[in-house]
């Protein structure tokens, strides 16, 4: 016996409900996957953002593609909890209407009560509003009476700390299709909104406080490193012992030796720089120790070297290390007993002349394969004072880039304020192979190319902001070894907190450490010449 199918059972009438059934499912489930490809690319989009006010830009405009023609507003707590934050705190940009619902609140003296309000009320006063809310009956006042509008919290650990604010420009108000997706947008981006809110205003609080701790002279910088070197330089500042400086190029050994000269006795006498890389063997024998007339082809007339020009004052020999062998002999003999020759003469001169050194190499490493004398490195480094990089001490950071904010306003006659908070999240995160001098060049770029009275990421050098692709590691060890490492650097070698971030436990990640040999002493940031977080190119040893 035959069985009908069940299209054969229905009715044409039937048929077609069902054909409608099927159509408007089909539509709704395009229309959820539109939904989630949204907050997918939102998302995407969200973690991108370092800039408080690129943020709330980003969202008033989503909200202006939700509702067409609405007008969104951004009620954001400060950090504190006490306040609203105003336009020039987070630069909303042209779509918000925040400027005017401050006024107005200000003029009608509710802005505390508002706030306190906000803070009180949790997600279910907001979905579904009572006619006692005190918070509803505050925005109404604000609100424009005829058309309907909508206020979407921004939570934060169960906690209220703002709000977005939307006016409806047409009777029918808004979809709740559309509010239940804001509200999802607002979920993911609450707690990325009030981290840089806070963000911003710990740079802020920061910002006063170049004047007060400049540092020492003209070095600035507030880190126990820096403390450390601020002490040696004023115990070495009373002597006449040759000072060593070492450090990566850009890190500030110059103005280390500038500054032990201003606070010496011989502070009134002159300060000569001779910078050893800049001249060739013959020419830099000439400029130290001077030449007499016809003493080489082209010395047409009697030269006083730098040693001579510096004579009650400091002798500064720049990038000591690249100094040949042959005027290694004779500085080493000037620094024995203070007395040297002009090139080509014959007359002994003494000269009262405190000598301080700079390297950018490791001397000892010099020594031994045999590039620089032992017994003038010993003569050179009777104290020794190694800058670190400013990889090493980036709480300086803030410190160092207000006060490069301040000196280039002033020479490009601008009147910039601040950083943003993403702007200072990028300073933050680069590592500096050109230290101190490479990070005033970068904060000198964007004085130039900002118009307002803010730097933004945009602003700066288009290494900061535009990502680089990272070397893919060449084996699984390299990997791990490197992630670990670029981990606990996040986590300034607080191993509890990278054991968090790596989702081990503390025990793992102390075998690990051991494992690859990392130590926290050691580090400057790369090793062994490979760019990938600094893993190591030798393999691991057997049972490794």
């Amino acid at each position: 016996m035959n069985r009908a199918a069940p299209s054969e059972i229905l009715s044409s009438s039937e048929k077609t409900d069902l054909e409608r059934a099927l159509a408007l499912r089909s539509e709704q489930l395009l229309l959820a996957r539109g939904k989630l490809e949204e907050l997918y690319e939102f998302s995407r989009e969200l973690g991108k953002m370092a800039d408080l006010g690129e943020l709330v830009r980003f969202v008033l405009e989503l909200t202006l593609k939700l509702f067409p023609g609405s007008k969104p507003a951004l009620l954001l707590l400060d950090p504190s909890c006490e306040r609203l934050l105003r336009p020039a705190e987070c630069s909303p940009g042209r779509v918000d209407r925040l400027g005017p619902i401050l006024e107005s609140l200000e003029s009608r003296g509710l802005e505390g009560e508002l706030v306190e309000q906000i803070g009180r009320y949790n997600v279910e006063d907001f979905l579904d509003p009572r006619e006692d809310s005190r918070l509803f009956a505050l925005l109404k006042l604000i609100a424009d009476p005829a058309p309907p509008w909508s206020a979407i919290p921004l939570l934060v650990g169960g906690r209220c700390t703002g709000i977005l604010f939307v006016e409806s420009t047409n009777s029918s108000g808004h979809s709740c299709e559309d509010l239940r997706l804001l509200e999802a947008l607002c979920e993911q981006a609450a707690g990325h909104l009030r981290n840089l809110v806070v963000h911003g205003a710990e740079s802020e609080n920061l910002r006063p406080q170049v004047a007060e701790h400049a540092g020492y002279g003209e070095i600035i910088g507030r880190s126990k490193r820096m403390q450390e070197i601020y002490e040696l330089i004023e115990l070495v500042s009373g002597s006449d012992v040759t000072v060593l400086i070492s450090g990566e190029n850009g890190t500030g050994k110059e103005m280390v030796a500038n500054a032990i000269h201003k606070h010496s006795h011989r502070r009134k006498g002159p300060f000569v720089v001779a910078n050893c890389s800049a001249y060739s063997p013959t020419l830099l024998e000439s400029e130290i120790f001077g030449h007499e007339k016809g003493a080489f082809t082209g010395a047409s007339h009697q030269k006083k070297g730098r040693i001579e020009r510096a004579h009650g004052g400091t002798l500064f020999l720049d990038e000591i290390g690249e100094i040949a062998p042959c005027v290694q002999l004779f500085l080493l003999r000037f620094l024995q007993d203070h007395c040297f020759e002009r090139v080509g003469g014959e007359k002994v001169i003494a000269a009262n002349v405190r000598v301080l050194a700079a390297t950018n190499r490791d001397l000892n490493v010099e020594v031994l394969e045999g590039r620089f004398r032992d017994d003038l490195f010993y003569r050179l480094n009777v104290i020794s004072i190694h800058m670190p990089s400013l990889r090493e001490r980036k709480e300086d950071i803030p410190l160092l880039a207000h006060h490069f904010l301040a000196k280039h306003n002033s020479k490009e006659h601008k009147n910039i304020q601040n950083f943003s908070s993403g702007a200072m999240q990028a300073l933050l995160d680069h590592d500096w192979p050109g230290n101190v001098r490479q990070l005033e060049n970068a904060v000198s770029h964007a004085v130039v190319l900002s118009r307002g009275d803010l730097i933004n990421s945009r602003h700066l050098p288009r290494f900061l902001w535009q990502p680089c692709p990272e070397t893919t590691p060449a084996s699984l060890y390299e990997g791990e070894r490197g992630l670990i490492l670029k981990t606990l650097r996040k986590s300034h070698w607080n191993k509890h907190d990278a054991a968090r971030r790596l989702k081990i436990s503390r025990s793992t990640l102390y075998s690990k450490i051991r494992r690859y040999g990392l130590d926290k002493g050691s580090d400057t940031g790369s090793q062994g010449g490979v760019d990938w977080v600094g893993i190591r190119t030798d393999p691991p040893r057997s049972g490794e």
